[in-house]
């Protein structure tokens, strides 16, 4: 099978949000919270700030995107470079295997370049086993690192400097 990747467009939204839900439902997190206004806006709106990438196949016209990446940039103070984080990479389970994955962390990869960007940098899920030997394939380095995240009333209480 051959791959195309190309730029989202905003005719695409209705077809990420799908595969959104799909991401998430695969990492056992909540569907449906992602509103497409706010969705298209930061993609697409005056302040965008994210990159929407979408694999597409080549022999199967008309079915639409097949798998997305989201990115968007970021800094490391390790050293004063320029990145890209990858929010998202998704292909769709009936197309894994098949190139869509490579196609697209290769279009994030040019863009951080094009973009003077030194590094890539995203998460996995630890129990997402597939997701981890694709990535070691693309010769990327497993960092041990801690995802954190505030969010709801515990970023409210953060900003407010309560405490619970």
């Amino acid at each position: 099978m051959t791959v195309k990747v190309r730029n989202a467009a905003p005719a695409d939204i209705k077809a990420v949000l799908r595969m959104v839900d799909a991401h998430n439902a695969f990492g056992g997190l909540p569907v449906g919270r992602l509103d497409a206004k706010t969705f298209r806006a930061a993609i697409f709106g005056k302040n965008a700030f994210v990159f929407c990438d979408l694999a597409e196949s080549r022999e199967e016209a008309g079915d639409g995107p097949i798998g997305y990446a989201l990115s968007y940039d970021c800094f490391t103070t390790d050293d004063g470079t320029r990145g890209l984080y990858v929010a998202d990479l998704f292909v769709e389970e009936a197309w894994r295997r098949e190139g869509a994955g490579s196609a697209l962390m290769g279009a994030v990869a040019k863009r951080a370049r094009k973009r003077g960007a030194t590094h890539l940098w995203w998460t996995s899920q630890n129990k997402n086993y597939q997701a981890r030997r694709f990535y070691r394939i693309l010769n990327a380095t497993d960092q041990p690192v801690h995802a954190h995240a505030v969010d709801g009333d515990a970023l409210d209480d953060l900003a407010a400097m309560r405490r619970r």
